[in-house]
């Protein structure tokens, strides 16, 4: 019923374009949050890496949406012209930004509750020795963080005696 009464009406990118903004700085906060987060098991000299692929990750999370985005509009595009149909690609375009909305409303509720999460987990610190030693431990780290950021996640029961 929205698509069809949409349809009716003149091409416009602006709310599509708002979904996927949204999206993408859900997506990209995320990225960066998390890339900090695990940044802090690291010695000081490492970190500075991390802090490096955190801000290439915010970059590459912001356009990645906008590529996917564009991305799916010529799939479904390709697709309707297959099945012979002759519609717009900017209609096409629209549409599937708008296709994006329940996304958007998933990832505003599970971004704030992963990170509120994320934020409360303890990092263990590794040294430069320990990395040196057995690289394996990094593995270790990363496996604590998401079994404890699992855990929060769990629904807490008590009993009674």
């Amino acid at each position: 019923m929205f698509f069809a009464k949409l349809k009716q009406k003149e091409i416009r990118i602006r709310k599509p374009l708002v979904i996927m903004f949204a999206l993408a700085v859900l997506v990209s906060a995320y990225q960066y949050f998390l890339v900090t987060k695990i940044s802090q098991a690291f010695p000081p000299e490492l970190a500075k890496f991390f802090a490096v692929g955190a801000y290439i990750g915010i970059i590459g999370s912001f356009i990645g949406m906008f590529a996917v985005w564009l991305i799916l509009a010529l799939i479904m595009h390709g697709l309707s012209a297959f099945f012979n149909d002759n519609g717009s690609f900017r209609r096409t375009f629209e549409f599937v930004g708008y296709g994006f909305l329940p996304s958007l409303v998933g990832s505003a509720i599970t971004v704030p509750m992963s990170l509120y999460y994320i934020s409360q987990a303890e990092i263990p610190k590794i040294s430069l020795t320990q990395l040196q030693q057995n690289p394996d431990v990094v593995k270790s780290i990363m496996l604590s963080i998401i079994v404890t950021s699992q855990n929060n996640f769990t629904p807490q029961t008590t009993t009674s005696r």
